[in-house]
């Protein structure tokens, strides 16, 4: 009887636990597949570290940025906060260049993803890269 009555409690206190009072969704699947010619003029900026560009592809676009060293990080624009907000720009980077912000709920993520300030706690989706000659591969 006594497994029973701490079996409730736990159950109890489990469910009662989760809260859901925020809208922290997944990011819905979206195949990418996108070969960027690093020579082409409209990419320059990914030529040194610290550039970025913005491209259309993903969930709500990409945000394409050269880490330094050949390294270069893609990640989806959708906030992983509110992927489906209505009326609200996709995250972007900064006006001072040191991270990237979703406007409408004032999430701010840094270059490696990771949540640094306002309601989300999700990394942001991000997708394999990798140099082959003068081409950036962006995979998932």
């Amino acid at each position: 009887m006594r497994r029973y009555i701490y079996l409730f409690f736990f159950l109890f206190n489990f469910i009662s636990s989760c809260d859901n009072s925020y809208p922290e969704e997944r990011i819905p699947y979206v195949y990418v597949e996108v070969d960027i010619n690093l020579n082409n003029l409209q990419y320059q900026d990914l030529r040194n570290p610290g550039g970025y560009v913005y491209y259309d592809a993903g969930y709500k676009g990409l945000i394409i940025y050269h880490e330094g060293n050949g390294i270069y990080r893609a990640f989806d624009r959708a906030c992983t906060y509110d992927p489906n907000a209505a009326n609200c720009d996709p995250i972007v980077i900064d006006d001072s260049g040191l991270f990237m912000i979703h406007k409408c709920c004032k999430s701010t993520f840094s270059f490696n993803g990771n949540p640094t300030g306002g309601p989300a706690s999700l990394n942001l989706v991000e997708y394999r890269t990798y140099v082959d000659g003068i081409y950036l591969k962006i995979r998932n």
